[in-house]
């Protein structure tokens, strides 16, 4: 386990019929991290195709991926042996819950950074995690519309932030559709934006029914997609608050 650098939070999904619930997992994998507690928490298929895996790299992402996953699920079933939860690979490469209690998984994870949400099948959601980088602005300009990137000049954050924001909120929302990077960006485009203190709302031109909410992760930014009429209760306060005095990712 990997509990002292480790967020978990359930989350409200209330809606105008219901309240369905879904959970975010946040894990911060040290450099040099003993990888046995982790491979412990693969399932006999899983291990099968860990088996097969020869990159450093590879193996890191794949370990730290179902194990947030896992992670996400399993608060959220209330199971608390992880190698119980399979997460099986989709035909466009997504994640499935193999779990049979109709719950689903996004998962995203940069560098040594893993984070998933765990979510009710019939309530769609999708998540990604991507570092903010100035030697990836050419190619993410690549990625947006002439009025995304005029709405840059408008909203109080770096460019390179920005624009990093909208590569996660799209990608996000192709996890939604899992549709993946099968489809041009510019499909995703965002319509407008609302600023609050600790979060950016987006919301697309041509997918009216969902919305993104932003956040920074240390230089990271974090876009969950979920339905537009949807209120969560995310605390990104307690999020930041792990991440400064928790996490030793800051130290």
């Amino acid at each position: 386990m990997i509990t002292n650098n480790e967020y978990i939070e359930k989350i409200s999904l209330a809606r105008p019929e219901d309240i369905a619930k879904a959970v975010f997992c946040f894990s911060y994998l040290p450099t040099h991290f003993n990888h046995v507690d982790l491979i412990k928490c693969l399932s006999l298929e899983e291990r099968k195709y860990f088996n097969t895996l020869s990159f450093e790299k590879r193996i890191n992402s794949y370990l730290l991926g179902r194990y947030v996953a896992k992670r996400a699920v399993a608060a959220l079933i209330s199971e608390d042996n992880l190698s119980l939860i399979v997460i099986q690979q989709g035909i466009f490469s997504q994640p499935v819950a193999a779990n049979g209690k109709n719950i689903q998984v996004s998962i995203s994870h940069c560098n040594n950074l893993g984070t998933a949400v765990a979510f009710p099948e019939t309530h769609p959601m999708g998540i990604d995690l991507e570092e903010i980088n100035e030697s990836r602005r050419s190619i993410l300009e690549t990625q947006i519309t002439k009025f995304e990137k005029e709405l840059a000049n408008f909203i109080p954050t770096t460019y390179d932030l920005w624009l990093t924001l909208l590569w996660t909120a799209k990608e996000a929302l192709s996890k939604v559709l899992r549709t993946g990077l099968t489809t041009p960006f510019e499909i995703y485009e965002i319509q407008k934006y609302e600023l609050y203190d600790n979060y950016i709302v987006c919301y697309f031109k041509n997918f009216s029914q969902y919305k993104s909410l932003s956040f920074n992760v240390h230089n990271n930014i974090c876009s969950l997609v979920y339905p537009k009429n949807t209120e969560i209760n995310f605390n990104i306060l307690s999020f930041r608050e792990f991440l400064l005095n928790d996490c030793c990712l800051l130290r």
